[in-house]
């Protein structure tokens, strides 16, 4: 049966409580540790142990849930450690019972399923392990010093070294992330609203300053013919009239300049990689259309 299965299962436990309700299960927790795969009955055995056994998961899960994760979560990480107990178990070493046996695996799945899945960023496991003990000194410290506890005091109290209680207590701010529709206080933007965008310009900004460059370098004429089109947005013709030169000759000393602009661009720019020149792109000041190189 899987974990599924049992948690599922509809048939009726007797009613254990107590440190010896389970003791009337221990003969067939010994012969099934005594037994072999392919022995007669074995696998009946198994499932009729772990079905008995379910109260005392069901029991540990509802005192071991949080608010982020609800107790039947817990539940079939706990079924998995009863039957890798169950599995495991050793007579000699049960020495208090079957409970004091059973109980500490269960719990330890309960309590590494809570530590690899209630986190709501990835934290190194060191991290997470020491964020238990230093959860409990500050309890600790808190009701003796009647004040909260500095790192260096926590250190003391979790014997390890300020700076991994630092480390820990940064991590601890992980634990669970807030939501960004999350109610604010009246009158404040929420968290999401509040957040950044990407910004399309800081691509451009170093060109457009290199760019910028280039063109205030130009000959008098041809920045000015550049200028006209591009920020007073001049026609040709009305272009030429300015300048004293014909309407094609405008257009000829446009495209050359615009080809210079491009050739010096890629020259001083890196490309992206895959043997492509970038693009770079001249917002003019005022609205109107932007050169653009490539």
């Amino acid at each position: 049966m899987t974990t599924t299965e049992f948690t599922n299962s509809t048939t009726p436990a007797r009613s254990r409580d107590g440190r010896d309700g389970y003791d009337d299960l221990e003969p067939d927790l010994r012969r099934h540790a005594e037994s072999t795969v392919g022995d007669p009955g074995r696998e009946e055995r198994r499932d009729r142990l772990i079905r008995e056994f379910l109260p005392l998961v069901h029991n540990l899960s509802r005192r071991y849930a949080t608010g982020g994760h609800s107790s039947e979560d817990l539940e079939q990480a706990g079924v998995v450690g009863l039957i890798k107990a169950i599995d495991r178990y050793d007579p000699d070493a049960a020495t208090r019972g079957a409970l004091a046996y059973l109980v500490p695996s269960v719990r330890g799945a309960m309590m590494r399923y809570l530590r690899d899945h209630t986190w709501a960023m990835r934290v190194p496991r060191d991290l997470k392990e020491l964020s238990v003990r230093v959860r409990r000194a500050t309890d600790v410290l808190t009701h003796r010093l009647g004040r909260a506890p500095r790192p260096s005091e926590l250190a003391e109290e979790t014997g390890v070294r300020v700076e991994e209680v630092v480390d820990t207590l940064a991590a601890m701010e992980s634990y669970q992330a807030s939501s960004l529709d999350a109610p604010t206080a009246e009158g404040e933007p929420g968290i999401g609203e509040r957040l950044g965008s990407e910004d399309t310009d800081l691509e451009v900004v170093e060109q457009r300053g290199t760019l910028r460059r280039l063109i205030n370098e130009l000959p008098e004429r041809e920045r000015t013919i550049l200028l006209l089109r591009f920020y007073s947005e001049q026609t040709q013709t009305r272009i030429a009239e300015q300048v004293g030169v014909s309407q094609m000759h405008v257009s000829r000393l446009l495209s050359r300049t615009l080809e210079q602009l491009r050739t010096q661009m890629a020259a001083v720019e890196p490309d992206d990689g895959a043997g492509n020149p970038p693009s770079a792109t001249f917002v003019p000041a005022s609205p109107g259309q932007a050169i653009t190189t490539r």
